[in-house]
C-alpha cells in the first residue's frame, strides 16, 4: 500500500523549525534525492522527529521568512 505524501505548510511544527534537519534518500535511477518523512533535531535530547511533530523550542526557519 502506497502512502500519500504530506504537504509542508507554514506552521509551528518540526518541519518548519530552524533546528530540524530533513533526511533524504538517493534515487539511483533518477539520480536525485527524495525527502523522507523523517528527520532529526539539532538540539540536545530532541532527536528522531517527523516533520509534523511539535515542541516548545520551535524557532522560525530563515527560509520561511
Amino acid at each position: 500500500m502506497e502512502r500519500m505524501p504530506k504537504a509542508m505548510v507554514k506552521a509551528e511544527v518540526c518541519g518548519t523549525c530552524a533546528h530540524y534537519r530533513q533526511h533524504y534518500v538517493l534515487v539511483d535511477k533518477e539520480r536525485c534525492y527524495m525527502p523522507l518523512w523523517y528527520g532529526h533535531c539539532n538540539l540536545p535530547m530532541y532527536k528522531h522527529a517527523s516533520p509534523d511533530e511539535t515542541c516548545d523550542r520551535w524557532e522560525e526557519s530563515p527560509g520561511l521568512k
